[in-house]
């Protein structure tokens, strides 16, 4: 089997639904499960984030006419629907399903048509990027479909072919730290950025809080919970 990878990076106002991500730094989706047919395609996301930017995520998927993942990168006007599957403060679970049309065709039903069945399909949205991952037998072509993403380009994005892996890593254990909330995420960032982990030890839990404004009991909580949960997740995926 072979993996490819390539990112369509959107500049600000080109997309109704990548505007959400490019505004919110915060907000993070990655596929769950992805299907296309000749007629539709089906997806379940993972959307993590602080709860103001899935409020504004909501807010547009609710009355989304335009997709982001069709080829040309999103434009075409789409029969789209979808159920929220799980809501919690910092996350969401989303089933949709769209319709496939002439001009319209999502990336998914791409990938199926030039590489045959058996391909696989995962994709990840941050900031102004919308990262995909293919796994397809050693023997596929994937010239036709780089061909077909560059004839489509819309102005506004770029394309991006990341690499070709012979040897791909595709395990479906959950990404490290997806299941940490956005305050946990946040209290591990703060504390790599100030040198907490180094050695030797550049700042403290005490100033880092100090430089950042906030209680360090309440630094140190996130830390602690978030540190927890990356060493049971570990230690369950090992012991797997």
């Amino acid at each position: 089997m072979q993996e490819f990878a390539f990112t369509v990076t959107y500049t600000d106002g080109v997309d109704d639904l990548m505007d959400v991500f490019i505004n919110n730094p915060g907000l993070y989706s990655r596929t769950v499960s992805c299907h296309a047919t000749e007629d539709t395609m089906w997806r379940v996301d993972e959307v993590t984030g602080p709860q103001e930017a899935l409020t504004a995520y909501d807010q547009r998927i609710s009355n989304l006419s335009r997709c982001s993942n069709l080829r040309g990168m999103g434009g075409c006007q789409i029969d789209w629907e979808h159920e929220v599957l799980s809501e919690q403060p910092t996350s969401r679970v989303i089933y949709s399903q769209q319709s496939e049309g002439s001009g319209c065709r999502s990336i998914p039903y791409l990938v199926a048509t030039h590489l045959g069945d058996g391909a696989l399909c995962r994709a990840e949205q941050y900031s102004g990027t919308y990262r995909w991952r293919i796994l397809a037998d050693t023997a596929a072509s994937l010239t036709p479909i780089h061909e077909e993403l560059r004839a489509n380009l819309r102005e506004g994005l770029e394309l991006t072919f990341e690499r070709v892996d012979q040897s791909p890593e595709w395990s479906e254990r959950q990404v490290p730290g997806s299941k940490l909330s956005h305050e946990q995420r946040e209290a591990l960032e703060l504390a790599a950025e100030y040198g907490y982990y180094d050695s030797p030890r550049q700042l403290s839990l005490q100033e880092i809080a100090e430089a950042e404004g906030m209680p360090v009991s309440t630094l140190q909580y996130r830390l602690t919970r978030a540190e927890a949960q990356l060493v049971t997740t570990f230690l369950s995926e090992i012991s797997g």
